[in-house]
């Protein structure tokens, strides 16, 4: 009995389409079709009603506090859901032809949502153009990189913002989590910050080891010559990364030549193994950056910068780990002097906060640490007005260009 009962269900699987008439595929692909098309033309529909909402403040009529609360509870949408709606709505006010489109159904809400981002008044034909035949995901890496007001074939624009990133553990991943993080930074002898803490777990993984085998920095890096802006390699994804990180993995990396050559190009390292060899027992496999006790994903660093002419004696390459090497190249830490013992190091901002505060020691330190910040900050001002400026012989200022 189900023996034959999974015999039938296996011949009915096997069936050909033809089996249920020779048309119902057809009549299934366009109802499928016309869902799509009214999907589309509600989406406008609403689009249109969610902005007259906000203009008669329905949400505070019905007893909410914003509109984005009216969307979550009277319409379901999520919290990020319910933004995306209604700056989508907020942008279809400017852009008639996309409006249109997506009341006849000739473009979804996908797309839509991905072409306000970029397109106003004086650019919706060009992109509507552009856009025509794509599917979402290839309309998304058109819009990436543009800014509102580009046209499609602009160059684009490098997208530098941090990425959030969430994640869920349970208790036992989460104790190691706060124990890894631990151990980091007692290694760097103050307060960490999160990508600080990620940055040493992922080249952990990546290329572990201390780095005296070979460049820390096997990740793929690649450069335009012309722009000079650079990406990194995320698991066959490109990744624009800001200029000041290609010039830290510049320091101590292996030179793959262009990728775009007819034939590979030899590989260089921009130190030597020997050198390495000699820099890392000089400086006992440590960073150098006084207080930091860390041996692990050590660069090595040129004190004076090759573009600025430093060279590859001994005296200008010492040894940094990832994190102090990316506070040196994001301008927080300065270094200048001699390896090994003429090294001098100086915290643009200050010292970073150190392990063990009580939260109201903590906070009174980061106050007094932002007003200093401030302060710095005031004067260069103060210092760059002045010399932009200079005394005429009636006593008036005159603007320097």
């Amino acid at each position: 009995m189900l023996l034959q009962s999974a015999i039938e269900i296996t011949d009915g699987q096997d069936a050909s389409p033809a089996d249920h008439g020779p048309i119902e595929w057809v009549e299934v692909d366009r109802r499928l079709r016309e869902y799509a098309r009214h999907r589309a033309s509600l989406d406008a529909a609403e689009a249109f009603d969610l902005l007259r909402a906000e203009q008669l403040k329905l949400h505070f009529l019905k007893g909410f506090a914003t509109m984005y609360e009216y969307l979550e509870r009277v319409l379901g949408y999520g919290p990020h859901a319910a933004r995306e709606r209604m700056r989508v709505a907020r942008g279809l006010v400017k852009l008639p032809q996309t409006t249109a489109a997506l009341a006849r159904g000739e473009l979804t809400y996908s797309a839509v949502r991905e072409l306000t981002r970029v397109a106003t008044a004086e650019t919706e034909a060009s992109w509507l153009a552009a856009a025509e035949g794509m599917a979402v995901n290839q309309i998304e890496r058109l819009v990436a990189g543009h800014q509102p007001g580009d046209q499609p074939d602009d160059p684009t624009h490098p997208d530098l913002r941090p990425r959030v990133v969430r994640i869920e553990l349970p208790p036992e991943v989460y104790a190691l989590w706060r124990q890894a993080r631990s151990v980091i930074t007692a290694e760097r002898g103050a307060e960490i910050t999160d990508a600080d803490f990620v940055d040493s777990l992922c080249r952990g993984v990546i290329a572990p080891g201390t780095g005296a085998a070979g460049p820390s920095h096997q990740i793929a890096y690649q450069q335009c010559p012309d722009c000079r802006r650079a990406t990194q390699n995320g698991a066959g994804r490109e990744i624009e990364i800001a200029p000041e990180v290609f010039e830290r993995a510049s320091c101590d990396a292996k030179d793959l030549g262009s990728l775009d050559a007819t034939a590979p190009e030899r590989a260089t390292a921009t130190v030597t193994p020997r050198l390495r060899e000699q820099v890392f027992a000089r400086d006992h496999h440590r960073c150098t950056v006084p207080g930091c006790r860390s041996a692990r994903n050590l660069d090595i660093h040129h004190i004076v910068p090759r573009a600025q002419g430093g060279t590859h004696h001994l005296w200008n390459m010492t040894l940094l780990c990832s994190g102090h090497h990316a506070a040196l190249h994001d301008g927080l830490l300065v270094m200048q002097g001699q390896a090994p013992y003429g090294i001098q190091v100086h915290w643009v901002y200050g010292t970073p906060l150190p392990l063990g505060l009580d939260p109201e020691t903590r906070q009174v330190l980061l106050r007094e640490r932002i007003a200093k910040i401030f302060e710095q900050l005031s004067n260069a001002d103060t210092l760059t007005e002045a010399r932009d400026t200079r005394p005429t012989r009636d006593g008036g200022p005159v603007r320097v260009t």
